[in-house]
């Protein structure tokens, strides 16, 4: 699906997405940048994801190995 074919309520829902990655990061500890360190290929892609850009499946489920959590619990209440 194409960013401008995105609803209203999808768009909500990739920037609370969004915000829950990025409170994740921030409870460990870490920069965007540090994320590299961790095994994340580009510190970018991350800030993008974390502003709501629209996602795939896989990179939902990388997010959640890298923080080391469950793909359900990281989307757990979003």
């Amino acid at each position: 699906m194409k960013s401008n074919n995105l609803t209203a309520d999808d768009q909500k829902f990739l920037k609370r997405l969004g915000q829950k990655i990025k409170s994740i990061r921030a409870k460990k500890g870490w920069t965007l940048e540090e994320s590299e360190e961790h095994g994340w290929g580009n510190w970018q892609h991350l800030q993008k994801i974390e502003s709501g850009k629209n996602i795939t499946i896989v990179t939902l489920r990388k997010v959640a190995q890298l923080y080391k959590i469950s793909l359900s619990d990281l989307m757990s209440g979003v």
